[in-house]
């Protein structure tokens, strides 16, 4: 796999992607895990940012009895029938009760009824995505975040929301931070020039 060089090709790829997130309620990470794919490949498949072989797209339509042939097709509107797809609902209520379990592990103080409910949620993902997916395995800019969040999550963050979240996990073995090259922007913490990134032997222990 090298740089995507059609960017046709890669289009159709990103939005036979989309379809099947859309029809199946999975996630960028659930599809990967479901398919049996890493999800870092896979999102820079969905980003069109790198090529994929034939043998994954395979593993992508695989589970969901899509024929390489419709994939490949942009004049056929993929079709995938969820309800004769029980492995997909219990992986689903599988993945759900693993996120709950482990944000039970991680001891997260229960929320004031008087606490906003999204602010919640906010501080639930950032502490799964960060100790429990492999995400931070490819250094993250606070605005890639942004969008990877709403996209694979639905959740909406600012910069300045996630940098206040990330701050306890920076330093502490966990998450590391790195400057980019010469700071272009100025101002608010949201265009603060860093990199996120787990140390290597966080990513060993996934």
């Amino acid at each position: 796999m090298g740089k995507v060089t059609d960017n046709a090709l890669a289009t159709l790829i990103s939005s036979r992607i989309t379809e099947i997130m859309n029809q199946t309620g999975l996630s960028l990470n659930g599809l990967a895990s479901f398919a049996g794919l890493t999800a870092g490949p896979l999102r820079s498949h969905y980003n069109k940012t790198l090529t994929i072989t034939v043998e994954h797209v395979a593993k992508i339509c695989s589970p969901f009895s899509i024929p390489l042939a419709d994939f490949f097709n942009p004049e056929i509107a993929l079709v995938i029938d969820t309800d004769n797809l029980p492995g997909l609902s219990v992986f689903k209520e599988t993945i759900s009760a693993q996120e709950q379990n482990f944000l039970l592990k991680q001891k997260i103080d229960p929320t004031n009824e008087t606490v906003n409910e999204d602010l919640r949620r906010q501080r639930e993902l950032i502490a799964y995505v960060v100790y429990a997916s492999d995400y931070f395995t490819e250094p993250r800019t606070l605005e890639q975040m942004v969008d990877d969040f709403h996209e694979n999550y639905k959740i909406n963050f600012s910069t300045e929301r996630i940098y206040s979240l990330l701050r306890k996990y920076v330093g502490h073995e966990v998450l590391q931070r790195k400057p980019l090259p010469k700071p272009k922007c100025k101002g608010s913490i949201s265009k603060r020039p860093f990199l996120y990134f787990k140390s290597a032997a966080e990513t060993q222990g996934l």
